[in-house]
């Protein structure tokens, strides 16, 4: 993982507050005033109790009135700044895991494969809230609460200037060292990157649940998610350790201070030297310049895990993104032509110098061994991936264009396997269209022989689970197939859109796809070798 400079992090921090820095100086002004408020409650309590106990220059009618006037002042200004700021929290967090959700969902194939989801999970939930808390909250209330310190302590000089001195000369600075920075980095690092590690072996043993019960392997997966749990809970206790010690050293100088300031000040008392007024702001001032300095001390591990967060996710949206561009629909399709198309993956080439043309009306096979590039070529044509050399090119009616993204919404996919989402089998079927006429669906389900979705007990609003659960494999399958062919574009492209078929029902979908497609450029990618007889050309991979 990078480790990037302080102003790195500051002026991506800056940018994220776009459309918010409005909200955040109003917020600023507020807790400002309420510092204001704060002091002058001090400085009414002080004169309150010197008129109370001789004769002061003010009537303590109105000392009263301006003691309680103040913190009423203070306690609703507090409250609808807090509320402001949660707020603000809140729709930062959202904007922030948008953005990094949108990169993942937009990175290029060859960052993608990169990446687990578990660890994106863990990125954009913990992650993005550690870094918008601390952009709408902590730093705001750093430069607040060093305000209200300096503000604190220039008052108490102004009181009694030893008596400020002396507060500030005991109170435990040496914890803004580097040493202390270094040490609580290196350990939010560890922690972040194995609650990453932990994530992954969730996610996994939770997607493959069913599938580690049948393999027999449960107490392996088991053992390895409580090994990374309890490595987890070292690292926590170490950091918690390392945390507690620091702030309790810190917090003993500071009570040490308080008690040589007190006991300074009421020597200073009984000597006369100093009005009880004067030595009860004192007290108030003293919590006003402790507290602080506590609050200073105890944000700054929330800045390391800040400094943290903010690389793993500028980690996370560092990588290529592909531009979102308008759709082109293009209009009577007649032929998708490949010139020279080579791909590899690092050093392995899958493709070299394919030449192909698919025309309307001619399906085309592509069969080969596993590793040959049949699976690559579908996501060049979906320009998922960008090849090394060579050109998709398409041609309609208003003539001959290079295949780019812009052209997808052209593309209906069947890829291979399950590949449903939770929901209804209605929402399936209607991810890439608006609702229409129920013949559109019918037609569509009949062609991919998904007809039995209508003896389901809640038909075509059954609800299947993660991954097409409640349905077989072939009955998911067919769903998917009926969800492309709603999709109606003018090119079909089929990834093993056989294999979790029987004979009967796989001899039945293909008479119908090539009898439906005959107006469309088909492209079936397949082991099935008798579908690969049925298409008028076939392509072998080798």
């Amino acid at each position: 993982m990078n480790n990037n400079s302080l102003k790195q992090h500051l002026r991506w921090a800056w940018s994220i507050t776009q459309g918010y820095r409005s909200k955040l100086f109003l917020y600023f002004i507020l807790e400002l005033i309420c510092i204001g408020l704060s002091l002058a409650f001090v400085f009414l309590s002080k004169k309150a109790v010197d008129t109370a106990t001789s004769h002061g220059d003010l009537p303590l009618k109105w000392l009263l009135i301006g003691i309680v006037g103040s913190i009423a002042l203070n306690v609703g200004i507090k409250g609808y700044s807090g509320r402001m700021m949660e707020q603000i929290k809140l729709m930062l967090t959202l904007q922030l895991q948008r953005t990094m959700l949108d990169a993942q969902m937009l990175s290029i194939w060859q960052l993608v494969k990169n990446w687990h989801t578990g660890d994106i999970q863990i990125r954009i939930q913990t992650d993005c809230e550690e870094v918008a808390n601390t952009i709408a909250n902590t730093f705001l209330s750093f430069i607040l609460t060093t305000i209200q310190l300096l503000a604190s302590v220039g008052f108490l000089w102004y009181m009694d200037p030893m008596l400020a001195l002396m507060i500030l000369a005991i109170s435990p600075l040496f914890v803004f060292s580097k040493l202390y920075f270094r040490k609580m980095r290196k350990l939010s690092k560890e922690v972040k990157e194995e609650e990453s590690n932990f994530s992954k072996v969730l996610q996994e043993n939770l997607r493959f649940r069913l599938l580690i019960r049948a393999m027999g392997i449960f107490p392996k997966r088991r053992e390895k998610l409580l090994a990374s749990q309890h490595q987890l809970l070292l690292l926590k206790i170490r950091q918690l350790n390392f945390s507690t010690y620091t702030q309790g050293a810190m917090k003993v100088a500071m009570n040490a201070g308080y008690l040589i300031a007190f006991i300074w000040g009421i020597y200073r008392l009984q000597a006369g030297q100093i009005s009880f007024g004067t030595m009860t702001a004192f007290l108030q001032l003293v919590a006003r310049i402790q507290s602080p300095i506590l609050a200073l001390i105890a944000y700054i591990p929330g800045f390391v895990r800040f400094r943290v967060s903010a690389d793993r996710l500028l980690e996370l949206q560092a990588g290529e993104i592909e531009p979102q561009v308008t759709q082109q629909r293009l209009h009577e399709t007649q032929e998708l032509r490949i010139s020279d198309l080579s791909f590899r993956y690092e050093d392995k080439w899958v493709l070299q110098n394919l030449n192909l043309s698919l025309k309307v009306g001619e399906p085309t096979a592509i069969i080969g061994p596993s590793g040959k590039g049949k699976t690559t070529l579908i996501r060049l044509l979906l320009a998922l991936l960008k090849a090394e050399k060579g050109q998709i090119r398409l041609l309609d009616k208003d003539g001959e264009r290079e295949l780019t993204a812009s052209h997808r919404i052209n593309l209906a996919y069947i890829p291979q396997g399950n590949s449903l989402f939770s929901g209804t089998i209605r929402e399936n079927l209607l991810l890439h269209v608006k609702e229409e006429g129920a013949m559109d669906m019918q037609k569509a389900l009949w062609l991919a022989c998904a007809e039995f979705v209508f003896d389901l007990p809640d038909g075509i609003d059954t609800v299947v689970g993660e991954s097409g659960i409640g349905l077989s494999e072939g009955q998911a399958q067919r769903v998917a197939i009926a969800r492309a062919l709603m999709h109606d574009g003018d090119i079909w492209l089929f990834d093993e859109v056989t294999s979790a078929l029987d004979k009967t029902t796989s001899d039945t979908l293909i008479h119908r796809l090539l009898e439906h497609g005959k107006h469309k450029i088909c492209l079936f990618v397949t082991h099935d070798l008798h579908l690969a007889e049925k298409c008028q050309q076939r392509i072998y991979l080798d």
